[in-house]
């Protein structure tokens, strides 16, 4: 019988680390592996995909909950239907000046140029009305209207609501007479004809508005609304 030595152990020692080592580069080095090679480690790979699948669902709902910017005010507004026609800028412009859209109240509309006079204003806000620009109703009025409100997106989804007309089709503007009242304040008188869309009566209505500029602009800021009806014509129906 052989006798056991610490050289023996050693030897020993040393062919079953290479052995080991062997094994453990053909893992590694093999493809594609083995089923029985890799069933644990595929458990791993798949614990860690799906805590990674968890974690970006979270993110996910995060920036649902948090990271979405409200609307602007110009998103605002185009989210608004409008009654523009698409040939509108060759067509003639409401506002009865004889002009075609493009060459009158279009420029105003679109940032272009500001009215050089009230009556200008008032034009141009006609046309707004009629073509449902809620935009530039809200740029032409004067901060001290009583319409006017600080949050534009909240007095835009207002008008968009309730203050277009919608159940009326504009027919007319008539302006009767014209005031300045010194270099920064002037009045306008003028009448505006509304069909209505269901049962086709038309309705005139009658104001004297007032027009403030500052800053080198002219805007709306008031106006006093009457009946044409005879006997109401001294009542102002907007107190």
């Amino acid at each position: 019988m052989k006798k056991f030595t610490f050289a023996t152990a050693f030897w020993s020692l040393q062919i079953l680390w290479i052995f080991m080592l062997s094994t453990a580069c053909d893992a590694f080095v093999s493809w594609p592996p083995t089923p029985s090679s890799t069933t644990g480690c595929s458990r791993i790979t798949l614990a860690a995909k799906k805590k990674s699948n968890k974690n970006a669902k979270r993110t996910a709902s995060s920036n649902r909950g948090f990271g979405v910017a409200p609307p602007t005010f110009e998103q605002t507004l185009a989210s608004f239907k409008t009654r523009l026609p698409k040939s509108a800028e060759d067509q003639p412009c409401p506002c009865g000046s004889g002009k075609v859209y493009s060459n009158c109240c279009a420029p105003y509309h679109k940032g272009k140029i500001l009215p050089f006079t009230p009556l200008e204003v008032l034009r141009s806000r006609y046309t707004a009305f009629c073509y449902r620009n809620i935009g530039y109703v809200i740029e032409s009025t004067h901060p001290t209207c009583r319409d006017y409100q600080e949050d534009r997106i909240a007095w835009a989804k207002s008008l968009n609501k309730n203050g277009m007309f919608d159940s009326y089709e504009f027919v007319n503007l008539n302006v009767i007479d014209q005031e300045e009242s010194g270099e920064e304040e002037a009045f306008v008188d003028f009448q505006v004809i509304l069909r209505s869309n269901e049962s086709g009566e038309e309705t005139t209505v009658a104001e004297k508005s007032r027009f403030i500029k500052q800053g080198g602009k002219w805007t709306y800021a008031s106006g006093d609304v009457r009946s044409t009806v005879q006997g109401l014509d001294d009542i102002i129906l907007n107190q």
